[in-house]
């Protein structure tokens, strides 16, 4: 099985399982009204597969795609910044109460 369908089951499933639970949790136990509650609960999921920029369920890019935009890639180096000396007020020595 694809992984962009299993990505997409579970994705129902979890909101299947969260209207669900809304409902029943909520006093709602009429079998009609339960089914409306999980076909709403497919409107998300299908939202998602419509978007073609969802990394999830979207259109994925081709290889090709992939490769050029790696080639083209520019890496740029910077130095890293040291902090600050943390300076000593005591000088390490400690006081002796007498």
């Amino acid at each position: 099985m694809n992984q962009q369908i299993k990505n997409a089951l579970a994705s129902y499933g979890r909101s299947v399982l969260g209207a669900a639970t809304a409902m029943y949790a909520s006093g709602v136990t009429d079998p009609q009204t339960l089914a409306y509650s999980l076909l709403g609960a497919l409107v998300p999921v299908v939202l998602r597969a419509a978007n073609p920029n969802d990394p999830a369920f979207g259109k994925m890019p081709s290889v090709e795609e992939v490769d050029r935009a790696v080639k083209t890639a520019k890496v740029v180096k910077k130095t890293a910044k040291k902090a600050p000396a943390k300076k000593s007020s005591g000088g390490g020595k400690t006081q002796q109460v007498k």
